[in-house]
């Protein structure tokens, strides 16, 4: 529970409190003098009332009429007992002490007592004498009940239920100033809660449950509109190096762009994302794509402006609402599959950098089916010992002077819907879908099981080259391949861990360590398609590598551009001063390995010698080279 929702339970419980505390309070006193006044007015107006009842029987008495002595004695007892429980009780003690009542009403008993001889004897001429005095207190009796309503006291009474009434009417004034802050407040916090609902707190767009709800009715009507999403691509690098407040600047600035052109052709726009955006474009007067390059081209300016390593650029998805009945005929009234379709269109444009606005098709939609089903599939064949669609094949990696031989090992996926998957999607698919670990361990226990089993009679005078995926080139790569390797046999000294320049890019000093780490196991490293990105000699300048593998398109080209010999030439010279072996790949005919040969290359693997074989064609392949270790081999006898 936050403090501030804490605090508004005990200000209203406090409140609550407050007018309980009031209104008893105004009730206490409102009793207390309502209890006084009328015991007052009960306890004189009784004994008035007593003693005009007296008067009167005592001139009935005296009129002759004899008879009524005894009813006079009756009367005279009960006055006595009015006036002495006046005087002597508890409850008649506030009234005895306003004014002048005690010494009245003292008094007026003292004339009753003078005369209870006279009563019960029923002398007449005293009971003359009685009657004038007695009548000459009653005036005086009266006064007190008036004076005790109307006096001083009783003013002295209304001025304090005037005063608590007064308090009351405060106190009521204040509550209702409190409750009408609080309902200003329920009411600002209800508006602000609606705003938030629908609305992004940072650039002030729709969000994407609005987004989704504009969806659906523009779904419910069947009305043809596309939605539009954009991506900012390399944002997170701005939060992460520069600052987050500063990303924050980028995005309000971004989110401004959108708005102005979505506000221009009245559009909506929302961010559905920490950094993606999206437009409805539900008006069919507009020619979209003059509208997205547009808009693109200006974003893309805002970026190149804001970012300081000029890398930040917008990527965008589209999809339009026809499709989705097409490429969802179960799920027709379900339009919220129009923002994932979208969302796959983006993701293409992501990756995609010659190609960054990209519409939805039926074709990219069942692409992106077959991904996911071969996703599923990869996971669960993974976890299958004896399955038969995914299998290794080793190249043989031929070094004329040397006793070893090597190889590299290659994985195939024969599926039986879709025949042979491309190796390299086999890796984009493992490292997309987050099983490239897994399926890297299970290469490596292929190679393991291959080499202690299939090939052990060869004396570990076998190596393996493995093409490490970026997933795994990690801190946990050397445990990994140490675990794997070093069994009940050890062939740490048969690995090589081929990797390429991209995976140490960006971290050298990460790349460093890593490196040292295998080091320490005897475990060789080569740099794979050397010459095909511009930080290839940086990498060599400061990582540390066994082996440089020349790419196959510098080998193709041999003998048909001459350059290409000098490119070469340069490699092997560069490699050979560092003391680093050269290999080169695609070796396809006899000229090829004629020139390569000149120029000192080290190590040759291609097709003219071997396409990639299974591991007991490749037993074969070293039972036969390690026989004739001169004798060229072709590709021809393992077709």
């Amino acid at each position: 529970m936050s403090r501030h929702i804490a605090f508004y339970i005990v200000f209203v419980f406090g409140l609550f409190l407050f007018s309980i505390w009031t209104l008893i309070s105004f009730h206490n006193t409102y009793n207390l003098l309502t209890k006084h006044t009328q015991l007052s007015a009960w306890s004189l107006s009784q004994l008035e009332i007593e003693t005009l009842e007296f008067s009167n029987q005592l001139d009935l008495f005296l009129l002759r009429d004899r008879r009524s002595l005894r009813q006079l004695n009756l009367k005279y007892d009960i006055l006595w007992n009015r006036f002495d429980t006046f005087l002597t009780s508890d409850e008649t003690e506030a009234v005895r002490l306003q004014g002048s009542a005690q010494p009245i009403i003292s008094a007026a008993f003292d004339i009753l007592r003078k005369y209870e001889a006279a009563v019960i004897a029923g002398r007449v001429e005293a009971l003359n004498q009685f009657s004038d005095e007695l009548k000459s207190y009653m005036p005086l009796i009266r006064n007190l009940i008036i004076t005790t309503l109307t006096g001083e006291e009783s003013v002295r009474s209304r001025a304090i239920i005037e005063e608590n009434k007064q308090t009351v009417l405060y106190n009521m004034a204040l509550i209702l100033v409190v409750l009408a802050y609080l309902s200003f407040r329920v009411y600002r916090d209800t508006r602000y809660q609606k705003f938030m609902a629908w609305h992004d707190p940072l650039t002030k767009l729709k969000n994407r449950n609005f987004l989704l709800k504009q969806i659906r009715s523009l779904g419910k009507q069947r009305a043809d509109f596309s939605l539009v999403l954009l991506d900012i691509c390399h944002f997170r690098e701005i939060n992460d190096v520069i600052s987050y407040e500063y990303g924050d600047r980028i995005l309000s600035d971004i989110s401004h762009i959108i708005n102005q052109h979505a506000e221009h052709y009245q559009l909506l726009c929302a961010r559905v994302g920490a950094d993606q955006f999206a437009i409805v474009v539900d008006r069919l007067d507009i020619n979209l794509d003059m509208f997205i390059a547009s808009l693109r081209s200006e974003l893309d300016s805002k970026l190149q402006f804001l970012d300081p390593s000029r890398r930040m650029h917008i990527a965008i998805g589209i999809a339009s609402s026809d499709q989705v009945e097409h490429t969802h005929p179960q799920q027709s009234k379900k339009f919220s599959v129009l923002l994932n379709n979208a969302d796959l269109a983006l993701n293409v444009a992501k990756k995609e950098a010659a190609q960054r606005i990209i519409y939805f098709t039926k074709e990219r939609d069942l692409a992106h089916r077959k991904k996911r089903e071969l996703c599923d599939e990869l996971k669960v064949l993974l976890s299958i010992d004896d399955q038969q669609q995914l299998f290794m094949v080793y190249q043989p990696i031929i070094n004329p002077g040397c006793a070893r031989l090597g190889c590299e090992a290659l994985l195939r996926w024969d599926h039986p819907t879709y025949g042979f998957i491309n190796p390299e999607y086999l890796i984009r698919i493992a490292e997309e879908s987050g099983q490239a670990k897994a399926l890297g361990r299970w290469i490596m226990e292929q190679v393991y099981r291959a080499l202690s089993t299939d090939w052990h009679h060869f004396d570990a005078r076998i190596d393996v080259a493995i093409n490490l995926s970026d997933s795994l080139f990690d801190e946990e790569l050397s445990e990994l391949v140490q675990e794997i390797f070093s069994r009940e046999k050890n062939y740490l000294d048969s690995i090589v861990l081929e990797i390429t320049e991209t995976m140490t890019l960006d971290e050298i000093d990460r790349s460093v360590s890593i490196i040292r780490r295998l080091e320490d196991l005897n475990i060789r490293l080569a740099l794979d398609d050397f010459g095909t990105g511009w930080s290839s000699l940086y990498n060599l300048n400061h990582l540390r590598f066994n082996k440089l593998k020349i790419d196959k398109s510098f080998v193709r080209d041999l003998c048909t551009m001459d350059q290409q010999k000098f490119f070469i030439s340069a490699i092997v010279t560069l490699s050979h001063q560092l003391g680093i072996k050269v290999v080169a790949e695609g070796v396809e005919d006899e000229i090829q390995l004629h020139h390569l040969q000149q120029l000192g290359v080290d190590e040759y693997q291609g097709y003219y010698f071997s396409k990639p074989i299974s591991k007991q064609l490749f037993a074969l392949f070293s039972q036969q080279y390690f026989a004739n270790p001169r004798e060229k081999v072709l590709s021809s006898h393992y077709a």
